[in-house]
C-alpha cells in the first residue's frame, strides 16, 4: 500500500476548583498567566485521584472551557472526559460509573468541545456520543446501519465547531469493506465508498486521514486501482466528490505528482499536502487546491526565506487556518540553518523559527520543532526545543513554547526550568502524542511534565 511519505515528526489535571497562577515568562516583553486545570495526582470531580498516564487529548474553546481526558485511580478506576471552564471541573462521561444510576462506556476519551460547551467523545475506542451537559446522546456506533447498505464499525472521528463529525469505518454485510462517512447529528451521509467507483476512474482501495473543515467538506487520501491515478486527495461534502491531487497528474511548477503526505483542509475548502514528484527537478512540493485551481506553496531546491534551499522534504505536522495559510516544517540545505518552520500561501513565505538561529527569550539556538499550530491571524504557537550546550542550555531549560507572526516578532511564553503553581516543567509534548497542544485566538492548553507530575495548564498571552 502507498502511503504518505515526506512526514517525520504533550496534560495535567485539576481538582474541582482551578488555582489560577500568574508569572511573567522568560519572555520580558510578554506578559503570561498560566493556570493549572488539573495535575495527576490531584483530587478528581468522582473521587479518587487522576493518574499520571491522563491527559492525552485536550480540546479548547472560544469560552475558555478546556476539555480532556483522564484515567482515575482507586477507589474509582476508570477513564473519564471532563471540562474545566476556569473555575470548577466537572465529569461529563465516565468508562465505569461509580454511581449506578449512571451511564458507563466502558471507556471515555478523546474529547472536542464546541463553542456552545457540547462535548464529544468516544467510547470504547469506536463509539462517538455528544454531551450538552445534561443528557447523553449516541451519534454513531459500531453496528449501526450504513448509509449505501452494510453495517459499520467506526473508528479515527473528527469533529467540527458546528457538532458535525467525520469517521473511517469498516463495513460488513455489503459490497463495501471501508467508506468515510459524515454525521450532523441527524443523519448520516456517504462521502466516499470503495464500491463507488472513484471520480478518477477504477476503485477505491484505501480510504484515509479524513479531515474535516466547519462548512461539512471532508477531504482524505486513498489508494486507487484502475482510473487515471494509483493514489490521490479527494474533497467530498456527501453531494459531490472532486479529486484534488491525483498520481500522475501534472503538478505547478514542473513534473508529476507522484504520492502524497496526509491533506489539510481551510474553512473554504482549500486542501494542502505535501507531495512527492516524477520527471522533476524539485523532487517534493507542498501544494494547495481546491478541485479546481491548484497552486505550490514551497518546491524542493527552490530558494528559502532567510537563505539556503528547501531539501530532505517536509515534516509533520502541517497546519493550515481559515484563510489558507499554511504553517509547515521542512529540511533546508545551503545555510547553517538544518530545518525551518514557515508559513506560507501561493504568494509567499513568512520565516517562523530556524535551526541554529536565536531563540528569542533566550541566549540560546533552536534545536528542533516538536508541535506547532496557526491562527487565523497569522500567528503560530511552536514547541521547540534548544541546543543543549549553547548559551547555558542545559536538559533541564531546553524546552520551550514561542508564539508570534514571524521569525521578527517570536516571543517565548514558557521554558522548562520555569517554576507554575509551585512546580518546576521539566518537558512539553510533542506531536504524535495525541492533542496536547490546542490553541485559538485567546489561549494555549498544553500538557506539561513537573517532575513525577503531569499536567494541563492553560496560558494567556497578551505583549506589554
Amino acid at each position: 500500500m502507498k502511503r504518505a511519505i515526506l512526514y517525520i515528526f504533550v496534560l495535567a489535571l485539576a481538582a474541582s476548583t482551578a488555582l489560577p497562577f500568574a508569572q511573567i515568562s522568560s519572555a520580558a516583553t510578554v506578559n503570561v498567566r498560566h493556570t493549572v486545570l488539573a495535575a495527576s495526582g490531584d483530587a478528581s470531580p468522582i473521587g479518587g485521584h487522576y493518574l499520571p498516564f491522563s491527559f492525552n487529548n485536550l480540546s479548547l474553546n472560544a469560552r475558555h472551557d478546556v476539555a480532556f481526558d483522564a484515567s482515575i485511580g482507586a477507589p474509582n478506576f476508570t477513564t473519564g472526559v471532563f471540562v474545566n471552564d476556569g473555575k470548577t471541573t466537572s465529569a461529563v462521561a465516565l468508562g465505569v460509573n461509580p454511581d449506578p444510576a449512571g451511564p458507563s462506556f466502558g471507556s471515555a476519551t478523546n474529547p472536542f468541545i464546541t463553542p456552545n460547551g457540547d462535548v464529544f467523545f468516544d467510547a470504547n475506542g469506536s463509539d462517538t456520543y455528544q454531551s450538552d451537559g445534561k443528557t447523553i446522546v449516541p451519534i454513531v456506533r459500531d453496528g449501526d446501519q450504513a448509509p449505501g447498505g452494510g453495517t459499520l464499525s467506526p473508528f479515527g472521528r473528527i469533529t467540527n465547531d458546528h457538532g458535525v463529525i467525520a469517521y473511517n469505518a469498516f463495513l460488513s454485510g455489503s459490497t463495501a469493506t471501508q467508506a468515510i462517512f459524515r454525521n450532523d447529528g441527524a443523519q448520516s451521509v456517504a462521502i466516499a465508498r470503495d464500491d463507488v467507483n472513484a471520480p478518477t476512474g477504477g476503485v477505491f482501495t484505501f480510504l484515509g486521514s479524513p479531515v474535516l473543515n466547519d462548512r461539512g467538506q471532508v477531504a482524505f487520501y486513498s489508494n486507487m486501482s484502475g482510473g487515471s491515478g494509483d493514489f490521490g486527495i479527494f474533497r467530498g461534502d456527501g453531494s459531490e466528490l472532486k479529486p484534488v491531487f491525483v498520481a500522475n497528474q501534472s503538478a505547478p511548477g514542473g513534473g508529476t505528482f507522484e504520492d502524497f503526505g496526509n491533506p489539510v483542509i481551510s474553512k473554504s475548502g482549500q486542501v494542502a499536502a505535501s507531495a512527492s514528484l516524477t520527471n522533476s527537478t524539485s523532487g517534493f512540493g507542498l501544494f494547495i487546491g481546491d478541485g479546481t485551481n491548484t497552486a505550490a506553496i514551497a518546491l524542493g531546491g527552490q530558494a528559502a526565506p532567510k537563505g539556503g534551499n528547501y531539501d530532505r522534504g517536509f515534516f509533520t505536522p502541517l497546519r493550515i487556518n481559515d484563510n489558507g495559510d499554511v504553517a509547515f516544517f521542512v529540511g533546508l540545505t545551503g545555510t547553517a540553518s538544518r530545518f525551518g518552520l514557515f508559513r506560507g500561501n501561493s504568494a509567499s513565505t513568512t520565516p517562523i523559527a530556524l535551526t541554529g538561529s536565536n531563540a528569542p527569550g533566550t541566549t540560546g539556538t533552536f534545536d528542533s520543532f516538536r508541535d506547532f499550530q496557526i491562527l487565523n491571524d497569522g500567528r503560530i504557537a511552536v514547541i521547540a526545543t534548544l541546543t543543549v550546550g549553547v548559551g547555558g542550555v542545559n536538559t533541564s531549560n531546553n524546552m520551550g513554547i514561542w508564539i508570534g507572526t514571524s521569525d521578527q516578532d517570536l516571543q517565548l511564553v514558557v521554558r522548562t526550568g520555569d517554576v507554575i503553581d509551585g512546580r518546576v516543567l521539566t518537558r512539553l509534548p510533542q506531536f504524535s502524542q495525541g492533542n496536547q497542544f490546542v490553541i485559538n485566538e485567546n489561549g494555549i492548553a498544553w500538557v506539561g511534565i513537573f517532575g513525577a507530575t503531569k499536567a494541563v495548564v492553560y496560558t494567556t498571552v497578551g505583549l506589554d
